[in-house]
């Protein structure tokens, strides 16, 4: 991991993530957290994409804050949505990956209490 990573996610070297905050990982909103990260983890290696992918890491960790005390929090839900148009429109080649990550934020919204 490295030290300017601080959301806690293995880097390529494979060390284990430090305990954070408890989420249930079969919740719709938390697997598409889990999808995203690895893409924008990945987008910080481009300069291109670097300071968007800095500031896409810290909604990551607002967001997973938020879902480690509700699962389909309704907010946290919409982050993640907009995370995921802004991210698929800037990465190429990843199609089916963001059909996943849409239908799962769907099932998300639908569980989620209206605001």
């Amino acid at each position: 991991m490295t030290s300017d990573d601080p959301t806690g996610t293995p880097d390529a070297g494979g060390e284990a993530a430090p305990a954070g905050p408890t989420l249930d990982e079969r919740a719709p909103a938390v697997v598409v957290l889990r999808l995203l990260q690895p893409i924008i983890m990945e987008a910080r290696k481009d300069p291109t994409h670097k300071a968007n992918a800095e500031n896409g890491m810290r909604v990551l960790i607002d967001v997973q804050r938020a879902l480690a005390a509700k699962a389909n929090d309704p907010s946290a839900v919409q982050w993640l949505r907009q995370l995921a148009l802004t991210w698929n429109t800037r990465v190429r080649g990843s199609q089916l990956k963001f059909r996943r990550i849409f239908d799962l934020l769907d099932e998300a919204a639908k569980g989620a209490p209206r605001r």
